[in-house]
């Protein structure tokens, strides 16, 4: 039985995290219209915001390279805000991975543009249900119904936006029934290039999602990464994937070159913040086998088990006691 809350300690580096922030400080940010916002990031590199969801969007002398669409509401918005800030288009929708928050909206550049993906997308889009809804699943039946659908961006409004035929249950076909598949698939790496600038593709493993896709803008020196790396922030889920897989996966991002990292959620932050992200991952793993080794329960753990050098996180209260739950699952399941 544990006693005594576990300290887990790493020191951050402060001239890093500050470096960040102040950087972030100096970026306009426009809130002039209902419906998002447009981060000016370095030179034609912009950030996009609709609540807790993010994208990336590089303007060019022929169209717009951008990363999810996020949802329809978002997505019109930001058409109408790019047309009127820079007399453009998309020409470029690039997906991060499948999961519907970030691509619902994508169904409002199919006019203009081509839709990329890594290749196991269109394998996921015509999945019985998303990978994350399918964790909801708790009856196996391949489908939410409303008492099913209580997270991750399926219940309440959403979940009746998705019940297209109105019989109380929802199915991947509806769910992606407006999300373009990709033109355009790759496997490792792929560039996209347009009007003289580029944007290289990675496909760094299976975390969070077996098709992430991580957008990596070298002119700019910036990354883009969605859900299986944060910066201060606790991730809602780790989705079924085990520590040892989000190491690897980060890993492959801490080889690019870059300086700034925009995440799918939350704040920007710089490279080191990756390893800070990798050091709470593999202290919750550490403490959790701790404690299963000590013959401590799942309920001993929740209420012992505490990371007073994460505190300060964003979402850390309210995911702690998740995060020991799943970590607990991996270490002991099957």
């Amino acid at each position: 039985m544990l006693k005594q809350p576990i300290r887990l300690v790493v020191a951050p580096c402060a001239v890093l995290i500050s470096f960040a922030c102040a950087a972030q400080g100096n970026r306009g940010i426009s809130v002039d219209r209902p419906g998002g916002e447009i981060i000016h990031i370095v030179g034609d590199l912009y950030e996009g915001r609709s609540g807790t969801h993010n994208t990336v969007i590089l303007v060019t002398s022929e169209g717009v390279i951008m990363a999810d669409p996020i949802g329809f509401d978002f997505s019109q918005w930001l058409k109408a805000e790019l047309a009127d800030r820079f007399g453009t288009t998309v020409k470029y929708v690039i997906y991060s991975h499948h999961h519907p928050d970030h691509i619902a909206g994508g169904i409002v550049f199919a006019d203009t543009a081509t839709f990329v993906g890594h290749e196991g997308v269109m394998a996921a889009l015509n999945a019985p249900l998303p990978s994350n809804a399918a964790t909801l699943d708790f009856n196996g039946d391949g489908r939410l119904d409303r008492s099913e659908a209580t997270g991750l961006g399926y219940g309440g409004a959403s979940f009746d936006r998705y019940d297209r035929n109105g019989d109380g249950s929802i199915t991947g076909v509806e769910i992606n029934a407006e999300t373009p598949p990709p033109d355009i698939v790759y496997s490792d790496h792929l560039t996209i290039t347009l009007g003289g600038s580029s944007v290289e593709l990675m496909h760094p493993g299976p975390a969070h999602s077996d098709d992430m896709t991580v957008l990596l803008f070298p002119e700019q020196r910036v990354v883009f990464g969605v859900d299986f790396m944060h910066v201060n922030r606790f991730p809602a889920t780790l989705g079924g994937y085990p520590v040892v897989q989000y190491v690897d996966a980060v890993a492959k991002v801490q080889d690019l070159d870059f300086d700034i990292v925009i995440q799918g959620h939350g704040d920007d932050g710089v490279k080191a913040d990756l390893a800070f992200f990798l050091d709470f991952l593999r202290a919750l793993e550490a403490a959790v086998a701790s404690g299963i080794a000590a013959g401590s329960s799942l309920d001993e753990m929740h209420d012992n088990l505490f990371f007073p050098d994460y505190e300060d996180w964003l979402l850390y209260d309210t995911r702690r006691v998740n995060l020991i739950t799943e970590a607990y699952e991996l270490l002991t399941g099957p």
